[in-house]
């Protein structure tokens, strides 16, 4: 996966700069200033400018003070109440702040001696206790310091009252006025909350000042009310109506300039991480958008944090998952947390489609189960808009709330386009990573580059790295999924390199052996040499394959995905002509001619396709040949004969078990061994080498028979009930 810059911007950072607004706040900030630049001289004023929370209370004070502080006439301060949580501290820290202001002292020249004192006294004291080791006739002279010391401390304090008249005359004689901002009050416990107003409450007469305060007004009177007056919200609203004379409500943010505020914080998410959406894709984002989650943008505050999630998600996801998608979901998480946490903890219950119509069925789909409990919590139109955008990013939901249905045939369309709702892509979208058993798309990516620099040295390599494990079925899928975008080139070195590796293959015994890795891959593999043009390019190509595949049962699973169909109207479901797969079945032969003159049965109970090359043997140059080799192998080890019947035998699953079992031996089984050894001819064997009674043959047995002994049995029935019937036409026939 390609790394991406992080861009700096993951604070809630307010504005400084007036260039930066974008919610159009300039006139009100501009009358704000205007206001306390027209306020009579020695007045004091307090300003509540009310907002809730996230509203851009903050960015408002920023700009404002910007704009103060380019006036002579005006001194600004911003307060911060909170590590001053006792009323004589937040008293001094306030008023210190207001002397410092206007560049006056509050100290006395007596105070300032003693302080000074107290300081060169607490030095020297130091020195006094390191004598005193050496001279213990010290400790005396330590002892008058430390009452010195004590009273230089006691002298350094003076009352409330007197600080209050000292600054008063100072704030009284200052040729400024002096702004103080005050922010957050609404984040301030409750004991916090009436401190400060009791400060603001006692200094309102305080000449030349005018407070500007910013809070959610609803959570103050909350915490007000409970000290002042009756004990609820009402009391603190009355409270409040004592303290601030000018109540300003922040304007609210017009919904086109908060769209773009959004908007923006996409854009920046996007272009961070080098992601470029099409005209189509910014159409079907911005329509699901609108219709969706944007219900839910009401305040600055939420856009920036849809922003920095995006700013999170995206460089992990970058070109593994939909960007559109990306977009939509993280909406969801932000602005519709309850159905997010409903659909992130059920995703194999919304992502892909339902195994069944249940539009007109009496069984409820799990899915409307589960979000029904949230959707009636949300209002109308709160309700209406997250369907939508729930339809959008699922389909599956279409049929439960709407009248379109999907089926499978979908899966792949949205596996191509990485949408949240492919079962294999879902996951991610949630994570923020790749399953280990997944295998990124952007190692694909490298794959095929390689493979189109004919480095064929390094896809061999990526091949035997990643189709060793249990990323094998992955790699296989996911290439299958982008195989027709592949061109000549990469798709004859990919297909050439992967029949090498056949053996590499994970091969587990199952039922449907055409979907696990071989099959898919030798499919796979057909449909790479498709992509080859020239006929004559493809056949040389699919004939070293044929000829290089290891194991050699693989090349022959190759070979048989090259002609899959006689059918007229499904020829172009064919990689090579009939004509062109007859003459290639001649180099797949002579490699199972040598490899049999090798010691090989052509038949392994360990590997389901191995017999498939005593029927190509077959095909080719008739039964003789096959039985020939069937009967050396099994007169030279007559063992080989209950294996043999092994591998003929059918697979079968019995409920409640994970693993296929070797099944039941019949007619069937017996008749296409037919065609490749005379039925007559095995059945002497299976008497001679083979467990059994044969005699008296069973064909169903106790699960303790031993599996040797079953299908020698089994067998021995068919064949018997084969040459009933054989003898029963001969005889109505004659």
């Amino acid at each position: 996966m390609p790394e991406v810059e992080q861009p700096e911007c993951y604070t809630d950072s307010p504005l400084t700069n007036t260039d930066d607004d974008c919610l159009n706040r300039s006139a009100f900030i501009t009358q704000i200033k205007q206001v306390i630049l027209t306020l009579p001289n020695n007045s004091c004023v307090t300003i509540g400018v009310h907002g809730p929370w996230g509203y851009g209370k903050t960015s408002v004070l920023n700009l404002l003070c910007t704009s103060l502080e380019s006036c002579d006439a005006v001194i600004v301060r911003q307060f911060s109440p909170w590590r001053l949580t006792d009323d004589e501290s937040l008293f001094r820290g306030f008023v210190s702040l207001l002397a410092e202001a206007i560049g006056a002292s509050l100290s006395t020249r007596l105070e300032i001696v003693k302080s000074k004192a107290s300081g060169l006294i607490k030095c020297f004291r130091w020195l006094t206790k390191i004598i005193s080791f050496f001279f213990p006739q010290a400790n005396t002279l330590d002892d008058l310091l430390s009452q010195l010391e004590k009273v230089a401390k006691d002298g350094k304090s003076c009352g409330l009252e007197e600080l209050r008249s000292r600054i008063t005359e100072h704030l009284r004689n200052a040729k400024t006025r002096t702004v103080v901002m005050i922010d957050d009050i609404d984040r301030l416990d409750k004991h916090e909350t009436q401190t400060l107003f009791r400060l603001i409450k006692a200094c309102a007469d305080f000449p030349n000042i005018c407070y500007v305060m910013f809070f959610d007004e609803t959570a103050v009177a909350k915490g007000l009310g409970e000290q002042f007056g009756g004990g609820d919200e009402a009391a603190g609203r009355a409270f409040l109506e004592k303290i601030v004379q000018i109540p300003l409500q922040l304007p609210p943010v017009a919904r086109e300039d908060l769209r773009s505020l959004c908007f923006k914080h996409v854009d920046l998410a996007l272009s961070s991480s080098k992601v470029e959406l099409s005209r189509e894709q910014v159409n079907d984002f911005i329509t699901s958008f609108d219709s969706g989650a944007s219900i839910r943008l009401q305040t600055p505050r939420a856009a920036k944090r849809y922003g920095n999630c995006l700013l999170f998600a995206f460089p992990m996801l970058v070109g593994e998952v939909n960007p559109v998608d990306l977009l939509l979901i993280e909406s969801l998480r932000i602005f519709f947390p309850e159905i997010y946490s409903i659909v992130s903890s059920n995703q194999d219950d919304f992502s892909g489609v339902s195994d069944r119509v249940l539009t007109h069925s009496e069984e409820m789909p799990c899915s409307k189960l589960l979000l029904d409990n949230a959707l009636d919590g949300l209002t109308i139109d709160e309700r209406e808009s997250v369907k939508r955008l729930l339809k959008y990013i699922f389909p599956r939901l279409a049929g439960i709330y709407g009248n379109m249905l999907y089926g499978q045939d979908s899966v792949l369309a949205w596996t191509k386009e990485k949408r949240i709702c492919a079962p294999t892509y879902c996951s991610r979208y949630f994570s923020y990573s790749i399953s280990l058993a997944d295998i990124p798309d952007s190692e694909l990516t490298i794959l095929v580059d390689s493979a189109a620099d004919k480095d064929t040295e390094a896809v061999q390599e990526w091949l035997r790295k990643n189709i060793t494990n249990t990323k094998a079925k992955r790699v296989i899928e996911k290439l299958r999924i982008i195989e027709t975008s592949i061109s000549e080139i990469p798709a004859e070195i990919i297909a050439l390199s992967l029949a090498k590796f056949g053996r590499l293959l994970p091969n587990p015994q199952s039922m449907f052996h055409f979907a696990d890795p071989p099959s898919q891959a030798a499919i796979l593999i057909s449909h790479l040499l498709r992509r080859i043009a020239d006929r004559t390019v493809r056949i040389s190509v699919a004939r070293q394959i044929v000829g290089v595949a290891d194991p050699i049962w693989f090349g022959a699973e190759c070979f048989r995905w090259l002609y899959t169909t006689d059918k007229p109207e499904g020829q172009d479901k064919n990689t090579l002509s009939a004509a062109e797969h007859a003459d290639l079945r001649k180099t797949l032969v002579e490699r199972i001619k040598v490899y049999a003159e090798d010691g090989a049965p052509l038949f392994d109970i360990g590997c389901q396709q191995e017999d498939s090359l005593l029927y190509e043997w077959r095909r080719a140059e008739g039964r003789e040949a096959v039985q020939s080799h069937l009967i050396r192998v099994f007169s030279s080890d007559t063992s080989q004969v209950a294996k043999f019947l092994q591998t003929q035998a059918p697979m079968s699953h019995t409920f409640g078990q994970a693993l296929p079992h070797v099944g039941e031996f019949g007619l069937e089984q017996l008749n296409s061994i037919d065609s490749i050894i005379d039925v007559d001819v095995l059945a002497d064997f299976v008497r001679r080498s083979c467990p059994g009674d044969f005699a008296n043959p069973k064909f169903y047995h106790e699960d303790s028979t031993p599996l040797e002994q079953r299908l020698a049995e089994q067998f021995i029935v068919a064949y018997n009930q084969r040459q009933a019937k054989a003898s029963q036409t001969k005889s109505e026939a004659d």
